[in-house]
């Protein structure tokens, strides 16, 4: 049965936001530990461009369908549940990965596995800190979320080089993380325990019900539809292309285009999520402060200047390593403020409706389902045609996301005025 119990206590709020936060952060550790051995595995041919594509691309594939799952779940039932199962099996998938590799079969099964584990952590992490702790801390902590995941990756990417440095086999990066995630596990699992069976824990307020414009009771469709939500789409899935695709293949792309060492490659990668902490916080601040928080006319800003930074590195070999390195920083930077904006801050403006995990789950399906087709459709291309061309790809789905969002800023904004979320 579906859980209504609520926080009022703010210190208890704060621990089981810390604790969701610590666990998505190790979860960017759990689910990357494949990424970064992709430039070693390569470079040493025990898996070619494409193959490693394609595990990505599965990878993301079984993600995208575990949002969309899972966001409906956790709507339904116990988020406690569903991120203990999640984060207990991403442990599992990577101690097999470890066993695994190079058995390129082996880690195409059990690859998919932990996109499916990894998609079980999200929405029930919605749910928590847009319904179910203190009022006053809900927007502050969906705000806050945003650092979790470049935190994440920063400590994957740290941890590569690192064992890259001591010249470790790369399986020792599945180990480690394996076992950071089993002690996130835990130290959620007691939290959330401990908060949620003080005596101060109340029934949450009845959940408001979308309706049609004849005032009668609506479905999700209706609901999304009304909100201008449905424009989000096409840009979603150009942006899911574009955000881990992107940080899927930069080692890869820095060592051709620049014949560096693959050490040195994954480590300038770590740049990367550290301006996406920036991002993040930048599109907290310029939603609030100057577009009276319509995010829909966010997106279409960090969009139209992700291109530029995009256009001066369509050619990488003529761009210097550090040009190429700050132009890959920006991009990055901003897709991070657009995933943000998407992926957090509009699902928990369905809070009200109980729908914040269900729409998120929709939402990051969608991203992800972007991200499976760009990770296997950039290493090909970047195969056959070259980076240029890839870079290109970029470029026209940014022109074309900006363009679309267009069309949503009216509605949403209409949406927004009459939403109850934060006010």
């Amino acid at each position: 049965m579906k859980s209504r119990k609520t926080l009022t206590n703010e210190k208890s709020s704060n621990a089981v936001f810390l604790a969701c936060w610590l666990v998505y952060a190790v979860a960017y550790i759990t689910r990357n530990t494949y990424s970064v051995t992709i430039v070693v595995l390569t470079g040493a041919s025990l898996l070619t461009e494409t193959q490693s594509g394609l595990i990505s691309t599965c990878y993301f594939a079984a993600y995208g369908a575990g949002h969309l799952i899972n966001g409906i779940l956790a709507d339904k039932i116990s988020p406690r549940f569903m991120m203990i199962f999640g984060i207990a099996g991403t442990v599992c998938a990577n101690l097999l990965m470890a066993a695994a590799a190079p058995n390129f079969a082996a880690m195409l099964v059990i690859w998919s596995l932990n996109g499916f584990l990894e998609a079980m952590l999200w929405a029930p992490i919605v749910r928590i800190l847009s319904g179910m702790i203190a009022e006053k801390k809900r927007l502050s902590s969906i705000a806050n979320m945003s650092t979790s995941k470049p935190a994440g990756v920063i400590a994957a990417y740290l941890l590569s080089s690192v064992c890259s440095y001591l010249g470790l086999p790369f399986r020792v990066i599945y180990f480690i993380a394996a076992g950071v995630g089993a002690l996130s596990c835990i130290a959620f699992a007691l939290t959330y325990h401990k908060a949620f069976s003080a005596p101060d824990v109340v029934e949450a307020e009845p959940e408001l019900k979308p309706k049609d414009e004849g005032g009668k009771k609506g479905s999700l469709l209706t609901l999304l539809a009304s909100a201008g939500a449905l424009v989000f789409v096409i840009p979603v899935v150009f942006h899911g292309m574009m955000n881990d695709g992107l940080l899927s293949w930069v080692p890869t792309l820095i060592r051709d285009s620049y014949e560096i060492s693959d050490g040195f490659s994954t480590l300038l990668t770590v740049l990367l999520p550290i301006a996406n902490i920036v991002g993040a916080l930048i599109a907290n601040f310029v939603i609030g402060r100057f577009f009276k928080q319509n995010h829909a006319s966010v997106g279409v800003l960090f969009m139209a200047l992700s291109m530029i930074p995009t256009v001066l590195f369509l050619d990488p070999s003529s761009v210097p390593l550090a040009g190429g390195v700050i132009c890959l920083i920006f991009i990055s930077l901003l897709m991070t403020a657009f995933n943000h904006i998407f992926s957090t801050l509009v699902p928990a403006q369905f809070a009200p409706y109980g729908r914040a995990s269900t729409v998120s789950g929709i939402i990051n399906s969608l991203i992800y389902a972007g991200c499976a087709v760009s990770t296997y459709v950039f290493g090909s291309v970047s195969e056959r045609i070259g980076w240029g061309a890839t870079v290109a790809i970029w470029l026209s789905l940014m022109a074309a996301s900006s363009v679309i969002l267009l069309f949503a800023i009216r509605p949403w904004g209409r949406f927004l005025k009459t939403n109850t979320f934060g006010k």
